[in-house]
């Protein structure tokens, strides 16, 4: 490797005189090859860090081939040469924060349940890892929260071991270690925890200052957990609270409220759309009285409705679909659909509909009986509804 790193030793350092070695594209992307970095590549289930060089934003940094690539937005700038490299430290500290919480959240899980993390995920909101295990209640969860949250407040120190020198042996780890290393870093909760890494943490468990666990579903055998920690915390309680806040408001009710208040309108938002669906059903079968009076001579029956969805425009074929043996026609202008429908079962409506339908520029498809088409105009939809009222088929 030609770049040397310095975000273990010197993880303080926010800005570093550096020298470009190379500027090479990459799978389409520009990247710089630097003497040293102080940014973190992507690894260890941690993002990368970012930041800028001589201005440019850094966007990624991957190691590949045993070599740091630095990429950034826009190499036209850049040249072979001195550069001032600049950490965007908020991001590293984020990154660090959710990494040593979930080393915090996994080692609590194994003392208090004795299921271990089998994966984890840091992503730009949350965070997720997967317990091996699926009898976690929310009074287990509640437990856990609490338990870690003693440890962050206690401010355990965080350490770091490189095995070699020390004899990895001599830990006892919650994990197995990597195969094939030739050195290993292990990283320790003062006593509580020690885990095979190759992220970056913070310094002690009080730098986390919050860890909340956000939820828990099943997920291929396992328990799949969402958290997160630090400033994520306050702004994810800030987002619930103003969320609360307005919706207090709009119901006219306090905060603590909120749960009833919210249940009641559910109930009757329920009944309400019972009702509806009701009046809708009796409005179809008025409907189709009407079509059936004006057009009961005709062996096609059509209408198309200039301002119905195509869902109340099916009640209406449904309903005339029960009253009569006649071909059915019902289009919903807004939606540019239409559905042809059949209660006969001596026909088979899919041959003509097809052949009519791409001769329109439409799309669909159906049964014996039933056919729905859609269409990217108003125009074509015309085309098509006039050429099934005109063909010998439906006559």
């Amino acid at each position: 490797m030609q770049t040397e790193t310095l975000y273990y030793e010197q993880s303080h350092l926010d800005e570093l005189d550096v020298s470009i070695l190379a500027v090479v594209p990459y799978e389409g992307r520009p990247a710089l090859v630097l003497d040293r970095t102080i940014l973190y590549p992507e690894g260890g289930g941690q993002g990368a860090d970012h930041g800028w060089i001589n201005g440019v934003p850094v966007l990624d940094v991957q190691l590949i081939e045993d070599e740091i690539y630095h990429f950034v937005s826009d190499s036209a700038g850049l040249a072979p040469g001195p550069a001032r490299l600049k950490l965007d430290r908020k991001r590293r500290q984020d990154l660090s924060t959710q990494h040593t919480a979930q080393h915090l959240l996994s080692a609590t899980i194994v003392r208090l349940a004795g299921a271990p993390t089998v994966s984890m995920h840091l992503g730009d909101r949350f965070n997720t890892i997967d317990v091996d295990t699926q009898n976690l209640s929310q009074e287990d969860l509640a437990l856990i929260e609490e338990a870690a949250q003693n440890i962050i407040r206690e401010d355990y120190a965080i350490i770091t071991h490189l095995c070699p020198p020390e004899d990895l042996h001599s830990f006892p780890l919650r994990k197995k270690p990597p195969e094939g290393e030739c050195q290993i870093r292990i990283v320790e909760i003062d006593g509580y925890d020690y885990s095979p890494c190759g992220g970056l943490h913070l310094p002690s468990t009080g730098s986390i200052g919050a860890l909340a666990i956000l939820g828990a579903e099943k997920y291929k055998g396992m328990l799949r957990l969402s958290f997160i920690a630090g400033h994520r915390v306050l702004r994810e309680y800030r987002m619930l609270r103003d969320i609360a806040g307005d919706a207090g408001r709009l119901l006219k009710v306090p905060q603590e409220e909120l749960a009833p208040a919210v249940a009641s309108l559910v109930e009757k938002t329920g009944l309400q759309d019972k009702t509806i669906l009701i009046l809708k059903e009796k409005l179809a079968q008025f409907e189709a009285r009407q079509i059936l009076q004006e057009q009961g001579h005709s062996a096609l029956l059509a209408k198309v409705f200039a301002d119905r969805s195509m869902d109340d425009t099916l009640r209406v074929g449904r309903a005339l679909q029960k009253e009569t043996e006649q071909f059915i026609l019902v289009a919903s202008m807004p939606e540019l659909k239409v559905a042809l429908l059949s209660s006969r079962k001596d026909v088979d409506l899919r041959p003509v509909c097809k052949t009519l339908l791409e001769g329109s520029g439409g799309t669909g498809g159906g049964g014996p009986t039933y056919f729905q088409g859609a269409f990217s105009s108003r125009e074509a939809m015309n085309k098509f509804i006039q050429e099934v009222q005109s063909h010998e088929y439906f006559n």
